[in-house]
């Protein structure tokens, strides 16, 4: 069963409410971090999420190979770290699996599975769409900004879809309503749609979400970004219905004052996940000869933005 021992990695926003929602649910994980200052936080205080008990896990471990020594091998990698930092930490993740062991990708982007897979093989990837945020608040803490459920699951063969289910059943258990899928594809395009139309231009006014919507013409690019994506969308052959762009438009509405990962990692120096988002819309566009010129541009933006800070 890919239930019974369970690695958490990454202890940012989602893997913050991950590993305390699993371990409150008697699902109790084992912790990785790799960067001090946030492990050590965690050793001292805890992993917390506002108005909730802290779960205090017995350590935090650096990397997945120490964690695995101590505690593994494990049956299910929760794996919640930036898609920019998924190649230097696959090669870890894969000294710590069982022999029938799983990795659940819970992180933005388009095309990560395949990464995942070149690494791990179909049968031991799960790709994940997330569907609800938090903010780190300067102790540590947790803030739950959103949920909009459920989130998704999709293995990439018959071994790993049918550990999509288990997992699934997993978080729910965990009260993280989750629902598995055989095509993960168009969940996650809807997924790179939702933070591509806004995320960017948030990072680039240094503006919340609901402070950003609330400028007439930040709104209209968001609806013009908004545009292109369905355009590029409806050609990849993902159903982009008629009120695809209704309920796009309403899931940022209800984003509130939620800032999104983009707008923290450009105030942090760190490099956005812009080319995994709108990089990615860009992409498919120019495969397909459909225009993009927004997604162009705030992608070259923050393109060259990032190319400054280099990596972390």
């Amino acid at each position: 069963m890919v239930s019974s021992n369970r690695c958490v990695v990454g202890l940012g926003p989602v893997g913050s409410l991950v590993a305390l929602r699993l371990a409150h649910a008697g699902h109790v994980p084992v912790l990785v971090e790799a960067h001090p200052a946030r492990r050590d936080q965690v050793r001292l205080s805890g992993v917390q999420v506002c108005d909730e008990p802290p779960f205090h896990p017995d350590t935090v471990h650096p990397d997945v190979e120490s964690a695995a020594l101590a505690a593994g091998p494990f049956d299910c990698i929760l794996l919640c770290v930036k898609a920019n930092d998924l190649a230097g930490v696959l090669p870890d993740v894969a000294t710590g699996l069982g022999p029938a062991g799983v990795v659940v990708g819970l992180h933005n982007g388009m095309d990560t599975e395949v990464a995942m897979a070149d690494v791990l093989g179909p049968q031991r990837v799960v790709r994940g769409v997330v569907n609800f945020a938090g903010a780190m608040l300067p102790d540590g803490c947790v803030r739950q900004t959103f949920f909009h459920p459920p989130n998704t699951l999709g293995g990439l063969d018959d071994r790993s879809r049918a550990a999509a289910l288990h997992v699934a059943d997993l978080l729910t258990h965990a009260g993280l309503a989750t629902e598995a899928v055989d095509d993960i594809r168009p969940h996650v395009w809807r997924k790179v749609v939702h933070l591509a139309i806004l995320a960017p231009l948030c990072a680039l006014t240094r503006q919340n979400m609901r402070v950003a919507l609330s400028n007439r013409e930040i709104r209209k690019m968001a609806q013009g970004l908004l545009s292109e994506c369905i355009e590029v969308g409806d050609r990849l052959g993902f159903a982009c219905d008629n009120g695809f762009f209704e309920r796009s438009m309403r899931y940022v509405l209800e984003a509130g004052d939620h800032p999104p990962s983009m707008l923290v990692d450009l105030l942090r120096g760190r490099p956005t996940e812009v080319a995994f988002i709108n990089g990615r819309v860009v992409e498919a566009a120019d495969r397909l000869g459909v225009p993009v010129p927004l997604n162009r541009a705030v992608a070259t933006l923050l393109g060259a933005i990032d190319a400054s800070v280099g990596p972390r």
